[in-house]
């Protein structure tokens, strides 16, 4: 029997596609377009420590082999989202697979949103996001992706005050990500989830206005694999925790080149909106890919390429 089992610091999930927040909604939307058992984990949308409008509409827009969104988190904030979407979203994952993301401004916020996820639903779910990744209203975009200190500062107070799994979701677009992992690794973080999403602009040229409402956004989709590619590729040489990969995979092959990469499980997210039943077809894939190579298992794959 081949085993998928992915072990991420202290949490085992049953397989390493992961579906990506944001992509993926709060699972029961997608429920009924696919087997949401086929996921490994699945990362529910983020609940920040306010409520959020987000961005100005449009929100998102297609390009060429991808798409750029700027959408701004909205939510109606943590005591809506704790009493109405997370036992919705739990009536449809298993307690294996469910990851609850949070964020704030502040480690304070942080921390008070991870005490209440523990306290309410500490032995139904998987692990808890950190999405670092997030605006940040009071120091600046991307402050908690940027920051090392800033960085390692939230990991060590999470971990404090919680016993769950602690993921840290983070951007990889600025300069120092390497420095920012390598501080998230040190403080004892159970897994990184890197967000490999350089920023771009699209510019209709009827209105000659840029077609986002708030400008610019992140790029997702296949043109930027090579990019995520190489962020895992960097930061598993200098980190000492399970990487989860994101950025452009849509294939079993991009699972596989991730893993070879050095990522220990990869998470999948725009492709859901050409192919929402995509994740149990690349797992279909992966077990057939184990099967020709006679794998019992993935793991060894993980850094493979590097040595």
């Amino acid at each position: 029997m081949k085993n998928l089992e992915t072990k991420l610091g202290r949490a085992v999930f049953r397989n390493p596609l992961f579906g990506c927040s944001g992509c993926v909604g709060h699972a029961y939307e997608l429920a009924p377009y696919t087997d949401l058992s086929q996921y490994g984990g699945l990362s529910l949308k983020t609940v920040t420590y306010l409520p959020r409008v987000g961005n100005p509409a449009d929100r998102i827009c297609e390009v060429t082999a991808g798409c750029i969104s700027s959408v701004g988190l909205p939510n109606k904030g943590p005591d809506d989202y704790f009493a109405n979407v997370v036992p919705k979203a739990l009536n449809v994952l298993d307690p294996d697979q469910a990851i609850v993301s949070v964020a704030g401004d502040c480690v304070e916020e942080y921390v008070e949103l991870c005490e209440r996820v523990q306290d309410l639903f500490g032995n139904r779910i998987a692990a808890i996001e950190l999405n670092a990744a997030c605006p940040n209203a009071s120091h600046g975009i991307g402050y908690f992706s940027r920051d090392a200190k800033a960085a390692s500062e939230l990991i060590h107070a999470a971990k404090s005050s919680v016993d769950l799994p602690i993921l840290y979701k983070f951007n990889t677009n600025f300069e120092n990500y390497l420095e920012v992992g390598k501080a998230v690794s040190d403080a004892g973080v159970d897994a990184i989830f890197t967000t490999s999403t350089p920023m771009g602009i699209k510019i209709d040229i009827k209105t000659k206005k840029p077609v986002l409402g708030n400008t610019i956004g992140p790029a997702c989709g296949p043109a930027v694999l090579p990019f995520g590619m190489l962020r895992i590729w960097n930061l598993y040489k200098e980190v000492e925790v399970p990487l989860i990969a994101s950025g452009g995979a849509a294939s079993w092959r991009d699972v596989i080149e991730y893993m070879l990469a050095g990522a220990s499980a990869v998470g999948i997210g725009s492709a859901h909106f050409a192919t929402p039943d995509i994740v149990p077809g690349i797992l279909a894939d992966l077990k057939e890919y184990m099967e020709r190579e006679k794998l019992d298992s993935l793991t060894g794959l993980i850094g493979a390429a590097h040595r």
